[in-house]
């Protein structure tokens, strides 16, 4: 028998136990004969202790990290044998222990799932944002619950879009009832001849041609960049891109896309460009599937701006 194991991860009082209990009086609860619900901290929400037992959920409150271990979880796998698991995480402990963990015969972590709490979220980006981002970066669904009119859902969906763009992110008001999905509005025109990107939007840019490349299909883009050679890229391709800060200072990286040429490339590494390019989505073997390649129409030399490194907001 196969055990589903569903993670539910974020900061204290995000709305983990509310998603859980909406979870548990969903259809889908209905196809389990056993639940185990381990419950890795406590909020000011409570579970309903006689719910929990008419409908066979065995609820276990386990208070420090490591006693979520292999030996613990074998020994409820042999005197329960659920066939659903549930695991309310604490938000400050280590995901990777549980993700690199291995589980008793049966057991898959079938979907994480987390929540943030917008209200909060803005505080948390700006003064502990490693801290707050960890518990996201393996998840499958992040609902942004509270959501208010004034919150910046755009910085919000960004910071957890550049560290897990696989992440389906939904927002909801206080009352549970969904944002309507209106489209970010991007800091450059697309009914220009050719989209100029400005040097700070670049992290922008970059990120909406990942999720949305149907918005630059066959259109031209110009924008400020650094050069990357390298002899595997193969003969006239390079990557013109910008270092962006991610996370933090100690999270910078060279963010860009597959560049084809028609001649050769007189620049070196780390020279400053401008360049026009056509944008194209198409397979790439160094993508190892389909992904956006640049196709050059023109390149001048540049000088190093004021800021090299861009971001995300």
């Amino acid at each position: 028998m196969d055990t589903v194991v569903e993670l539910f991860t974020g900061f204290l009082d995000s709305g983990k136990t509310t998603l859980i209990k909406a979870a548990l009086n969903s259809p889908d609860f209905l196809d389990y004969e056993t639940t185990l619900l381990l419950v890795c901290e406590e909020g000011e929400e409570e579970y309903d202790e006689d719910y929990l037992s008419d409908n066979h959920i065995i609820k276990m409150v386990i208070d420090e990290e490591e006693k979520l271990n292999p030996f613990f979880l074998e020994g409820l796998e042999l005197n329960y044998r659920p066939d659903h698991v549930m695991i309310e995480f604490n938000g400050t402990w280590d995901l990777n222990r549980v993700l690199e963990m291995q589980l008793p015969p049966g057991w898959e972590i079938a979907s994480i799932l987390s929540t943030v709490d917008a209200g909060t979220a803005q505080m948390y980006l700006t003064n502990m944002r490693n801290l707050f981002l960890a518990p996201l970066l393996s998840s499958d669904l992040v609902i942004v619950n509270r959501t208010e009119d004034n919150t910046d859902r755009a910085k919000i969906r960004r910071s957890i879009k550049v560290m897990n763009p696989g992440a389906q992110i939904v927002f909801e008001r206080e009352d549970g009832e969904p944002v309507e999905n209106t489209e970010e509005e991007l800091p450059f025109d697309f009914h220009a001849p050719v989209i100029e990107v400005d040097e700070i939007d670049y992290g922008i840019w970059y990120l909406d041609a990942m999720e949305h490349p149907e918005h630059y299909k066959n259109k031209k883009i110009r924008f400020l960049a650094q050069v990357y050679k390298n002899r595997r890229l193969g003969e006239h391709t390079f990557v013109p891109g910008r270092f962006v800060m991610t996370c933090c200072a100690e999270d910078i990286t060279f963010l860009g896309f597959i560049c084809r040429t028609r001649e050769d490339i007189p620049y070196k590494n780390r020279d400053w460009i401008y360049v026009t390019v056509t944008f194209r989505y198409e397979y790439v073997k160094q993508y190892k599937d389909k992904g956006p390649v640049l196709y050059l129409d023109e390149m001048i030399p540049a000088k190093k701006p004021q800021n090299d490194v861009v971001t995300f907001d």
